[in-house]
């Protein structure tokens, strides 16, 4: 699947289709840990993408789904299946399609439009299975949807589209890709089992070694780690109350923090360097210059200085922090969708995904 990138500076096409009240579109960073959504009309959301299937009271046959927050709260005696607390898997959100709708919902969406057009950007390397069933759900709910590589929708946001690499470290996975102008290949990306939740469960491990008797979750390491990581040394002793068998103690968990980063990360370095062994040497001067980090993960205190750091060791490389983890996707998506000429929504087109990009 290509695109015309040229068409991002069409202001006479965006100006004809953004002012009609009979449309809207719809752009959405369909991740695992969180989905963001920003519409033609202004509106911007994000929700964490964790699911509770509920039983509704009103009518047994049917079922209530919450989301976000509300189903990490929820105190709802009847909750039938929480999924992983936060979604492991794309067959834990297969399970759990309707939240998308609940969102735009929730956060009153006008969905009466006659049209509605939707581009959602899903994880690289994504399983065919989770792709078909998104899209499936997508054209049960919009007049024409679409999906496109998350990453590709980011580097349109920013227009990062000629010789860029892009690293998304999410909570589960850690996406590189190579952006050349078109829709990366699956030879353009590497998806790595490293991520933030890796980091999570390195922390709880080094506790326990410290304090065999230690309580330690990984729900709490993760608020350890948003809190308190980092790479390299930290001028902060990173306090905390670790809950041990025999009773509460303070203590600084700065070392554990900062090994615990710096082992997934030091992964993460790896398969950077692992992809551009693999492209035209003719173009990985520019990419190595071209480096830009984000996902939830990307927030740990230095890590584009310690991912410098190690690059030089492998052939030298500078990491830009500059992308918006939140809503970049889908501003990009929005972008995208309001961008098509309206003979792609017109089309069949979304069938055809089920071979192009599935």
């Amino acid at each position: 699947m290509q695109f015309d990138v040229g068409l991002k500076n069409d202001s006479d096409y965006m100006d004809k289709f953004t002012t009609n009240d009979d449309f809207l579109y719809l752009g959405i960073d369909a991740g695992m840990f969180k989905t963001s959504v920003c519409t033609s009309d202004g509106n911007k959301i994000s929700e964490r993408t964790v699911v509770a299937l509920l039983n509704d009271d009103s009518d047994s046959s049917t079922e209530k789904v919450l989301f976000g927050e509300d189903a990490l709260e929820s105190q709802v005696d009847n909750i039938r299946e929480i999924l992983n607390i936060e979604l492991k898997t794309e067959e834990d959100v297969i399970a759990c399609g309707k939240y998308l709708k609940n969102i735009l919902e929730k956060h009153d969406v006008n969905m009466s439009r006659v049209n509605t057009y939707a581009i959602l950007g899903v994880p690289s390397n994504a399983q065919k299975a989770y792709k078909k069933k998104l899209l499936e759900l997508s054209r049960e709910i919009f007049s024409g949807a679409m999906l496109v590589d998350g990453i590709f929708c980011m580097a349109y946001r920013y227009d990062f589209l000629d010789n860029s690499v892009l690293v998304d470290i999410g909570c589960n996975k850690t996406n590189i890709c190579i952006i050349s102008g078109d829709v990366p290949q699956e030879t353009d990306c590497l998806s790595l089992p490293c991520a933030g939740k890796d980091i999570d469960m390195e922390i709880v491990k080094l506790i326990n070694e410290r304090w065999p008797d230690s309580n330690v979750t990984e729900e709490l390491a993760r608020e350890w780690k948003e809190k308190y990581g980092h790479l390299g040394p930290s001028s902060d002793p990173c306090i905390v109350t670790v809950p041990l068998e025999s009773g509460d103690i303070e203590e600084s968990i700065a070392e554990e923090v900062q090994i615990a980063c710096e082992f997934v990360v030091t992964d993460i370095v790896s398969g950077i360097t692992r992809i551009l062994s693999d492209v035209d040497p003719g173009i990985r001067e520019s990419l190595r210059n071209n480096i830009h980090i984000f996902g939830g993960t990307s927030k740990l205190l230095d890590i584009g200085t310690f991912i410098e750091g190690e690059l030089k060791e492998l052939g030298g490389g500078d990491v830009f922090l500059d992308l918006d983890s939140v809503y970049g996707i889908s501003e990009g998506a929005l972008e995208l969708a309001r961008n098509m000429p309206m003979e792609f929504w017109k089309q069949p087109v979304v069938g055809k995904q089920d071979e192009e990009l599935i």
